[in-house]
């Protein structure tokens, strides 16, 4: 709390300077959470303090962050990527800390210290929260050793110790190989990975071992998932119209409130076709978690049957070991009406019973209002788990630089929640004789991107860290940053704070993200891919 405090003192003289003051609050049952926001912008300081309540208990969390020429300093809450070479199937991995840190760069090394204690993170989109759980030094630090290898070292020295060394070789033409190993909470690690990207195919393989209780970080959240053992994509694309893939996964999924970890197994195979205008898709997956299997199939067409017609079909078949086969038939019409307006019908065959839902959506300048039927994949129903929910999303911009903005989602018990907030802006000169208050310009450089699933499907409320900044993807599943120099930030996904509420694992997302005067450009993509929950033997 102390740290804290000390915080909450740098941010109000930064607010006497301040040149933005940016609000939120909100409200959601998704996180069973309320609270807000307030941040500063003012030349190279950017500070911020939130609070609220989370399952009905109050938390509070502040973070003042100083950018020089030479150095980035950070002080309060931090969270801090902590990815490895050989992550090559999942880059969504960090640790939330507080106290004092610093980026810089010497020589030919980026590195990053910090002084203060690892800390357990809440989940609230509202306000960054944390709280102060065994003191820890961490040291990181990567450079070039020669033109094509890099190196770099992840200690953490504290109850338990972190000293995790990677080697990278990239031959600049596609091909990258690495290597890390070391220590992980005093539990053994070593991996190594290969990666090809060629036109006509993309090869991946890794091969990792560590000991039943590793884990980056000694920490209770945010919990992530481990690869494990052998990890292999292929994915082939033979001519421009067809796509093949396939691939095995296995990973640690760690249990909350233990040391414990369980091992995880997917098995994917995919096609996708486009001829004659249509577009077609046959997915197959094969799932193990926790004792329990699944097979999950996935058929799709869609075709545009004029420039404002899109027609799409899904069969979709799960068959839970020791359960009934649970099928579903998915037909959907998607109509453009003009620029703003969008309507859509779809119908659902189920168990011999037929459901129709109607939906749209409307864009202007006042407000992006949509609503449509989606059904989603729930593997905790066990007998039952698809199910058909009506996904609403609306954003309001209100008088001068205040907006509104609500959506629903589906639990990953199917139970449908919301989460609304409130933004606001409000900016003003410096300088004597200064107009109270003046408009902010939001700069020409944009980073933006996408966050799909290993099905090519958007995910809306996806949550990325783009340096220090959260941001969220909308309901077709981008991201956007404006800034006023073009730079090159560091890109994490944070797959325990998705607003859906979901399940997570990060398929591939590279390792930083940057902005460009040329809103054109390709942007990041991110693939994540939505695993069931997984619950403790508690007989063993």
């Amino acid at each position: 709390m102390k740290s804290l405090v000390l915080v909450l003192i740098f941010l109000c003289g930064g607010c006497l300077r301040a040149q933005v003051v940016e609000l939120s609050a909100g409200t959601s049952s998704l996180y069973q959470s309320q609270g807000g926001t307030v941040s500063v912008r003012s030349g190279t300081y950017t500070t911020s303090a939130g609070a609220g309540t989370i399952n009905g208990r109050f938390y509070a969390g502040a973070q003042l962050v100083k950018a020089t020429e030479r150095a980035k300093y950070t002080f309060g809450i931090d969270n801090i990527p902590f990815n490895l070479p050989t992550d090559i199937f999942d880059s969504g991995h960090y640790l939330t800390a507080v106290g004092a840190g610093v980026a810089t760069k010497a020589a030919n090394s980026k590195v990053y210290a910090f002084v203060g204690a690892t800390s357990t993170s809440f989940n609230s989109p509202f306000f960054n929260a944390a709280q102060a759980v065994t003191p820890a030094g961490i040291l990181f630090v990567t450079g070039k050793v020669a033109p094509q290898w890099t190196a770099s070292t992840r200690v953490i020295v504290s109850k338990q110790v972190t000293v995790l060394h990677s080697f990278a070789w990239n031959s600049g033409d596609g091909t990258q190989i690495a290597f890390s190993g070391g220590l992980g909470s005093n539990q053994l690690y070593g991996a190594a990975s290969i990666a090809i990207s060629r036109p006509r195919f993309d090869l991946k393989a890794a091969y990792y071992e560590a000991g039943s209780q590793f884990r980056r970080a000694d920490v209770q959240t945010p919990l992530s998932s481990e690869p494990d053992r052998e990890n292999v994509s292929f994915t082939l694309r033979p001519v421009k119209s067809l796509t093949l893939s396939a691939g095995r996964q296995n990973y640690l999924t760690p249990v909350y409130g233990t040391q414990n970890n369980l091992r995880s197994t997917v098995n994917q195979a995919s096609a996708n076709l486009q001829v004659a205008g249509v577009s077609l898709s046959a997915i197959l997956l094969q799932s193990s978690y926790n004792g329990s299997s699944d097979i999950a199939m996935v058929y799709s067409a869609n075709r545009d049957v004029t420039p404002r017609v899109h027609i799409g079909v899904s069969y979709l078949v799960s068959r839970l070991e020791g359960s009934a086969e649970a099928d579903e038939l998915i037909s959907n019409v998607q109509e453009t009406l003009n620029p703003r307006w969008t309507l859509s019908q779809t119908v659902n065959t189920s168990n011999g019973q037929n459901t129709f839902g109607f939906g749209g959506s409307f864009l202007s300048n006042l407000a992006t209002l949509s609503a449509d039927y989606q059904t989603y994949y729930v593997p905790a129903r066990v007998g039952d788990p698809f199910e058909e929910a009506l996904i609403f999303n609306a954003e309001i911009h209100l008088f001068g630089r205040l907006s509104l903005n609500g959506g629903t989602f589906v639990a990953p018990d199917g139970q449908l929640l919301y989460t609304a907030e409130a933004e606001g802006t409000v900016s003003r000169e410096q300088g004597a004789g200064a107009s109270a208050f003046q408009r902010y310009s939001m700069g020409a450089m944009m980073i933006h991107g996408r966050v799909i699933d290993t099905m090519g499907q958007p995910v809306m409320g996806a949550a990325l860290l783009i340096d220090q900044l959260p941001v969220y993807t909308d309901s077709d599943g981008y991201f956007y940053v404006r800034e006023r120099k073009p730079r090159e930030h560091p890109l994490t996904v944070l797959v325990d704070q998705f607003l859906n509420g979901g399940n997570y694992r990060v398929v591939s997302a590279p390792p930083k993200a940057s902005s460009s005067a040329n809103e054109n450009q390709i942007g990041t993509t991110v693939v994540v891919e939505r695993i069931p929950p997984v619950k403790a033997n508690h007989g063993n």
